[in-house]
C-alpha cells in the first residue's frame, strides 16, 4: 500500500483504503471502496474534491499504458505509405499526387491529435508495437518528429512540413534488395553504398514530380547527415544540414536503436537515450535533443520496469527534464522511489522496459 497524490493517479490503480469525498460537480457525497479499481472519470471526480491523494495497492493495480495515437489514424498511416510504397516501387506508375495528399491528410491528423494534448509525453512503447519495420518505423519516426516541432514552437505549416517528410523519409528503402534489408550479418562496403541511396532515391523521385517542396526534400535526404561530416550521402556539415533534416535523424536514431532488427537486438530505451545525449554537437543539434527529452516517454506513464536493485515497479510520473528517471512504485510492496528528486535513490536505475509477457515471467518469480 502506497499514498499517491491525486495528480499522479492513473486508471487501474485498486484503492487499499475507503474515500468518503463531496463531489462539487455532483453537489452529493461520495464513497469509493477499498479493493475498487479506479477510473478516469472518478480520478477527474477525486481532483475536483481537491483531495490531497489516496492509498492504493501495489500488488493488486492493474496500470495500463495509455495510447497516444488512436487506432483508425494508425491504421490510415500504414495504408497510404503502403499504398504510396507500392507506387513508387512500380516503375508504370510512380508516385501520384493523390498519393502524397493521402499522406497529407493523415499527417494533419497526427499534429492534430498531439497539439491536443501538448502537456503529454509520447508514448514510445505505445507507437512501436507493430513489426512491419518499414512502413510502421515511418510513423514512429513522424510522431516523434512532429512532436520535437511542437516543443520547439513550428507553426502548422511547418509541422505538416516535418510530418510529411517523416511519414515518407524511408520510402526509398522499399527499392533496396530485400536480402540487403534483412541480412543479419555486417553490410559489404558495396552493400552499405546502396542502403546510404535509399534517401536520395526517395527524396529525388517526390521532388521531380513536384509532389514536395524544397523544405520536405532537404528534410528527407539530409536525415542521415550528421553536424561532423560523417553522415551521408552528402557528408554535410553543421548549417548546411536542414532544420527538419536534423530533427529526422534524432527521431530515426532513436526508432532504429529501440526496434527488433535482423542485425541485432533493440537497445533498452536508457541505452539509446544516453547513446544520442553523448552525440550531441557531433552527430546531433543540441536544441532538437533537448525537445526530444521533454517530449518522448522512453519509461511511459503505467508502464512496467525493473529496477537495478532487482525489484519491479510501474511508472507513475515522468519528469519531461529527466526522462530516465521517472517517479516509481514498486509492485509487492509499499515502496514509491522518486528517482528523480530523492537522494536515497540515486544508485537505483531503470534497467528494463518490461512487456506483459516478460513482467508476468518476472511476477512468478517473485
Amino acid at each position: 500500500m502506497v499514498f499517491v497524490r491525486s495528480e499522479e493517479l492513473l486508471a487501474g490503480m485498486c484503492l487499499a483504503r475507503d474515500i468518503h469525498f463531496y463531489d462539487p460537480s455532483s453537489q452529493s457525497s461520495m464513497i469509493l471502496k477499498t479493493g475498487q479499481k479506479l477510473t478516469d472519470m472518478q480520478i477527474t471526480q477525486l481532483c475536483g474534491a481537491k483531495l490531497d491523494g489516496a492509498y492504493v495497492d501495489t500488488v493488486r493495480s492493474e496500470v495500463r499504458v495509455v495510447s497516444s495515437i488512436n487506432q483508425q489514424i494508425r491504421r490510415e498511416a500504414i495504408s497510404n505509405i503502403h499504398s504510396l510504397a507500392d507506387n513508387f516501387i512500380d516503375s508504370s506508375k510512380g508516385v501520384q499526387k493523390g498519393d502524397v495528399e493521402a499522406i497529407g491528410n493523415t499527417t494533419q491528423e497526427l499534429i492534430d491529435s498531439l497539439s491536443s494534448h501538448k502537456d503529454i509525453l509520447i508514448n514510445i512503447a505505445d507507437i512501436k508495437m507493430y513489426d512491419d519495420y518499414t512502413y510502421h518505423h515511418s510513423l514512429s519516426v513522424a510522431i516523434m518528429a512532429i512532436a520535437i516541432g511542437i516543443e520547439l514552437g513550428l507553426n502548422n505549416e511547418m509541422l505538416n512540413e516535418i510530418g510529411l517528410a517523416g511519414l515518407l523519409h524511408d520510402i526509398g528503402k522499399v527499392a533496396v534488395p530485400i536480402d540487403i534489408i534483412t541480412k543479419p550479418g555486417k553490410l559489404t562496403a558495396e552493400e552499405f553504398n546502396i542502403v546510404k541511396m535509399h534517401p536520395v532515391h526517395a527524396a529525388a523521385h517526390l521532388h521531380e514530380r513536384n509532389l514536395v517542396n524544397e523544405n520536405i526534400y532537404r528534410g528527407i535526404v539530409g536525415h542521415h547527415e550528421k553536424l561532423d561530416g560523417s553522415g551521408y550521402p552528402n557528408h554535410l556539415k553543421d548549417t548546411e544540414i536542414h532544420p527538419y533534416a536534423r530533427i529526422l535523424a534524432v527521431a530515426d536514431v532513436y526508432d532504429a536503436l529501440t526496434s527488433n532488427r535482423p542485425y541485432r537486438i533493440p537497445s533498452p530505451p536508457n541505452e539509446a537515450i544516453e547513446l544520442i545525449m553523448g552525440s550531441v554537437g557531433t552527430h546531433f543539434d543540441d536544441r532538437v535533443v533537448h525537445a526530444f527529452l521533454r517530449k518522448v516517454a522512453p519509461f511511459p506513464t503505467g508502464s512496467h520496469v525493473k529496477l537495478s536493485n532487482g525489484e519491479t515497479a510501474y511508472v507513475m510520473k515522468n519528469y519531461p527534464d529527466q526522462p530516465l528517471r521517472p517517479m516509481v512504485a514498486v509492485i509487492g510492496a509499499d515502496r514509491v522511489y522518486d528517482l528523480s528528486w530523492d537522494l536515497s535513490c540515486l544508485n537505483i536505475v531503470i534497467v528494463e522496459l518490461l512487456e506483459d509477457k516478460k513482467l508476468n515471467r518476472t511476477l512468478i518469480n517473485m
